[in-house]
């Protein structure tokens, strides 16, 4: 039986098996696994069972849940080592760590570090070329010679990195080039992740066999000063130098020799390096430094290199799949308008992304009955869509020939709350149009209330009479009836239409779609439809689309 491992910033890490098929993650206490972590929601992340094995997938948190590095947006599947983060809680699915990085808060001295050397001035043009240059002044022999070395190490490393590898594989490449050119006991390559970005530890290098089970303590200070001052540091001798008195983190390590450089990829520090040596006698040099510097710069461009070629690829990828399910969401509208003596009806959908949230349908009831149904799930995109598909089977199982309407409605909220977190949603309009007695009996569940335009030229509005589906279990409806009398039109839509906006940011408002409403009720449906939505088009002409558009208009014609 899989199992997680849980390594927070604070309190106790701990694991636990995946026995339930689904599995809540988050900060509240009616989650199935509750972590103290202020960076996560309230209901971060679902892991749940499938066929196929176990899959992730974010429950609307605000910060994001990354699987390896890359934040998630669907359902995705996990594998053996791979590692999640939510908020500042990192998670190892069914594979222990087996040497963790302990980053200590211990406040450091400044006088404690032997080095501290900004990055700009070992990355600046290597002075190799202004001492093999003419010169009136003898050149310094041993400098020349540390930094032709340097430029080989630079060379060889830049050759043995130009061909296009995964990251991880990349990154371990990396590790071990370094480790060759210099020698260590311990290595960390630590990569920025996560909202808010934190330092994830990617690769670990352990060289002594009795170092494995040990924890590495690296001082938090010395990452700060890293980081925010964008310099190199350089530690030396920790045993014996008094000045390391408050470096418990190096003291407690037994730490002969540290140094710690910035991943620089020339715009930005995307992660850290760190080498320590414990057992070896010779202590890092400042030559050291500024080698590990050098190839941490080229590192962190091979790494952002890859990073982009590996987002194209998952980009690439994922705009395949949403072009499939937006085909597949499409395909699940209605094809064609219902067929009626009696009503003109006409509908339609545009998504504000490829795969949306909005929803109409027409079923056909018998003789003499149509019902029709508009909706708005919350959110938008891939689990708006799926949300959207799951929603479309259960309503297509309970509208039949002898249904009613009020107990279908009851059944389908139970049915979104119980399949939904706790802040997703659906706005509901269902109407039944009884062609014999030409009226519509209906339940509005949170949705913006449709239209009505009488023979007068009077606007009513189908006011709600409950809650959106989904919000709370057991929820009752009313359920209401009005005369569609002939001559009189009713406008169904969703609030992507009124709150559509153009270049400088202002609404199209629903008094501007009611106008047209009323100007064109004399046209047939599909035609009325045809000019709100042209109408729409223009007036938002250079602006990107807010939300997903749907419009339903129903005409009694005899």
């Amino acid at each position: 039986m899989p199992k997680l491992y849980f390594y927070l910033k604070r309190g106790k890490d701990f694991s636990c098996s995946l026995v339930k098929k689904k599995i809540n993650i988050g900060r509240s206490e009616d989650n199935e696994i509750t972590i103290d972590d202020p960076y996560s929601s309230s209901h971060h992340a679902i892991i749940e069972s499938s066929d196929d094995g176990f899959m992730i997938r974010d429950d609307s948190s605000k910060n994001g849940t990354f699987v390896n590095g890359v934040e998630i947006f669907t359902k995705t599947p996990l594998k053996k080592g791979d590692e999640v983060l939510l908020g500042s809680t990192r998670i190892c699915f069914d594979k222990e760590l087996l040497t963790s990085v302990d980053v200590s808060d211990v406040p450091t001295s400044h006088t404690a570090l032997n080095t501290v050397i900004p990055i700009d001035n070992i990355l600046k043009k290597s002075d190799i070329y202004q001492t093999l240059g003419p010169t009136s002044a003898p050149a310094d022999l041993k400098q020349v010679k540390a930094e032709y070395n340097a430029l080989s190490v630079l060379n060889e490393v830049s050759n043995a990195l130009l061909l296009h590898k995964p990251l991880k594989e990349l990154m371990d490449q990396i590790m071990e080039l370094i480790c060759d050119h210099l020698p260590m006991d311990r290595g960390i390559l630590m990569i920025k992740e996560g909202q808010p970005p934190q330092l994830i530890p990617k690769i670990i290098r352990i060289e002594k066999e009795d170092l494995k089970s040990k924890s590495i303590k690296v001082s938090q200070s010395i990452i700060n000063m890293v980081l925010d001052q964008h310099s190199s540091v350089l530690t030396s001798d920790a045993q014996s130098d008094t000045r390391f008195k408050e470096q418990e983190s190096v003291i407690q390590s037994n730490i002969h020799s540290a140094m710690c450089v910035p991943l620089w990829n020339n715009q930005e520090i995307i992660g850290i390096v760190y080498l320590d040596r414990i057992s070896l006698l010779d202590q890092f040099s400042e030559d050291d430094l500024k080698l590990l510097t050098l190839l941490s710069n080229l590192a962190a461009v091979k790494i952002e290199n890859a990073k982009s070629i590996e987002d194209a690829i998952a980009k690439e990828k994922l705009e395949k799949e949403l072009e499939l399910a937006s085909q597949i969401q499409q395909d699940l509208l209605p094809k064609e308008q219902p067929a009626s003596e009696k009503f003109d009806i006409a509908g339609t959908n545009i998504p504000c992304f490829q795969v949306g949230g909005d929803y109409f349908d027409f079923f056909s009831i018998g003789p003499d009955r149509i019902g029709i149904v508009i909706a708005d799930v919350s959110g938008k995109g891939m689990g708006a869509g799926l949300l959207m598909a799951g929603f479309r089977a259960g309503l297509h199982a309970e509208i039949h020939h002898n249904y009613a309407i009020k107990k279908m409605v009851e059944k389908m909220n139970d049915f979104v709350h119980r399949d939904t977190t706790t802040n997703q949603f659906i706005t509901f309009f269902y109407c039944e149009l009884d062609e014999k007695e030409g009226k519509a009996s209906y339940v509005n569940a949170g949705h913006n209330p449709p239209v009505v335009l009488d023979k007068k030229g009077k606007i009513i509005r189908l006011e709600r009479c409950g809650l959106c589906l989904g919000m709370f279990p057991g929820a009752e409806y009313e359920v209401n009836e009005i005369p569609l009398n002939i001559g009189e039109s009713a406008l169904l839509f969703t609030d992507g239409i009124p709150d559509s906006r153009d270049e400088k940011e202002n609404d199209f408002e629903e008094k501007r779609m009611i106008d047209i409403f009323k100007k064109n009720a004399k046209l047939s449906a599909q035609e009325i439809m045809d000019k709100i939505c042209k109408e729409v088009e223009t007036f938002t002409s250079g602006a990107p689309q807010q939300d997903d558009m749907t419009l339903v208009i129903i005409k009694r014609i005899a």
